[in-house]
């Protein structure tokens, strides 16, 4: 009862006109950054980051919280329309919105994802709200060897989900932990991995690490392009789906959903794994599963509800373990940060007023997202006219200045513009970026709560496996790395054996 009440009055702070219209323009500038192919959400969110300094930190997350709902749906306009992902989650909404495109059903495709992507995200808020506050009070039982334990989940989790190259991610993970210790150490106060260079021993801040590789990467690899980007330039019509049609869909939309929900709350996975894995999952269920990829319904419905399901469910460890669960909600940490907020259990003591005013505003942004996303669908066509010279323009300029804005050091504008280049050759060579973000801002968390631990509990390594709950999450982690890494080396194993065997 006390969580509905808490709503409540976090709904009527929500609306109050300030709230309200940061979140309107957050959930524009989200849609619009992740409809144009270059520019996705986070990058906008990294950009804007600096930003939110003049904020409240109220005002901040709104602000940032709707461009996380918002530009999550964004991507899949570009989807549909013109075959091109706006954001990596966005990709499997091309595999069956476009051809209903080229069937000419553009604009049932779209509104079918708007429905459906209001419906994921909603039920995604819903469960921030009511699931973060009894998450919050079982997290309070924990001490630095269960932080420790949790954030090394996170950083491990990252590899059992990247099964394709779980070595590749690793080795990106490691380097973001390297990138992370850069400077004086904590405990020591010994300047570490400076090689002399002084401006180093103030640390790499991760804001610009992120504002080079999401930003002025994008803008570098779009650039390497010969082509510019082309579109349907036609306006159009939207129709909003009967309940009838909706109805017919309830099944996808539910499945998208519930995955999307348990996807995002590991951390580091985010909504391009849950849209996949919904995409996989649904074409099994659905009796058309052999149509998928010719333009059926439930292959649009079931990945664009998954996407937005991790929105909410992504920030719940977030907010009570300080644990960011996607790259989205990595900048989101940032800005509580920098304006003094420590996430964690106990801010839903001493902070539940804008705790559940943001829970709220993140209702509202997937409610407004409707009406957001038949707009941004409408004039897209006449966005997708700018050449893509004049865009990575606008976005090196902001990038600059963003990341001198972080702490007003004009080396942090060098170290953003390395990192650009970094991130361009990360994706030129398909070596993940994600892994190595989420090492730079947990890799130094990890390290703080390992020490700490040690010098509460003198020096003794078994307490992290003497405690039930960290030896349970550690296990968990364990498993992580084993379900990851097991299929490769029982592969390479296999392989070496038959080749033995072959010689002789």
């Amino acid at each position: 009862m006390d969580i509905v009440v808490n709503l409540f009055h976090g709904l009527l702070t929500a609306l109050q006109p300030s709230n309200f219209g940061t979140m309107l323009i957050g959930l524009a500038v989200g849609v619009v950054a992740g409809a144009l192919p270059g520019i996705s959400f986070v990058n906008a969110m990294a950009m804007a980051l600096p930003f939110t300094y003049l904020m409240t930190p109220l005002s901040a997350m709104v602000f940032l919280g709707g461009i996380y709902a918002g530009g999550v749906f964004g991507g899949s306009i570009s989807s549909i329309l013109i075959n091109i992902p706006g954001t990596p989650a966005s990709l499997p909404s091309c595999w069956d919105g476009f051809p209903m495109t080229r069937r000419g059903e553009a604009a049932r495709a779209l509104t079918l994802a708007i429905a459906a992507s209001a419906t994921g995200g909603l039920a995604s808020a819903l469960l921030l709200s009511f699931a973060a506050p009894p998450f919050a009070r079982l997290a309070l039982a924990f001490d630095q060897p269960e932080f420790f334990a949790a954030t090394f989940l996170g950083l491990v989790s990252i590899i059992a989900i990247a099964k394709s190259t779980p070595w590749i991610s690793l080795v990106s993970l490691f380097c973001g932990i390297v990138v992370g210790s850069v400077g004086v150490d904590p405990l020591y106060g010994l300047p570490r991995l400076t090689f002399g260079i002084r401006s180093l021993q103030n640390g790499i801040n991760f804001v610009v690490v992120m504002i080079g590789l999401f930003a002025l990467g994008e803008v570098l690899e779009m650039l390497g392009q010969r082509h510019h980007l082309q579109g349907a330039t036609n306006k159009v019509r939207m129709r909003f789906p009967s309940v009838r049609e909706l109805w017919a869909l309830k099944g996808a939309a539910a499945r998208g959903t519930g995955i999307g929900c348990m996807i995002g709350m590991i951390p580091g996975a985010g909504a391009t794994v849950g849209a996949v894995i919904a995409y996989g999952v649904e074409k099994q269920a659905s009796p058309r599963g052999a149509e998928f990829g010719t333009g059926v319904e439930a292959g649009l419905v079931a990945p664009e509800a998954a996407k937005n399901a991790t929105t909410g469910a992504a920030m719940i460890p977030l907010l009570t373990l300080g644990i960011p669960g996607s790259a989205a909600t990595a900048i989101m940490l940032a800005a509580l940060v920098l304006h003094g907020v420590t996430p964690g259990p106990l801010l839903f003591a001493a902070q539940t007023d804008m705790l559940y005013t943001i829970f709220a505003s993140l209702l509202l942004a997937n409610l407004c997202m409707i009406g957001a996303g038949v707009v941004v669908a409408r004039g897209f066509a006449s966005l997708m006219r700018v050449p893509p010279t004049i865009l990575g323009a606008f976005i090196v300029v902001l990038s600059v200045v963003g990341a001198f804005g972080v702490r007003n050091n004009i080396a942090d504008v060098y170290i953003c513009l390395s990192f650009g280049v970094i991130g361009y050759l990360m994706k030129r060579y398909d070596f993940p970026s994600a892994p190595l973000v989420l090492g730079v801002i947990l890799g130094p968390l990890a390290e703080r709560y390992f020490m700490t631990s040690l010098a509460n509990y003198d020096n003794n390594l078994t307490i992290f496996f003497t405690r039930p709950i960290s030896a349970t999450i550690l296990g968990f982690a364990s498993l992580f790395v084993l379900w990851a890494l097991i299929p490769d080396i029982k592969g390479k194993v296999l392989r070496l054996l038959s080749g033995r065997t072959r010689a002789r």
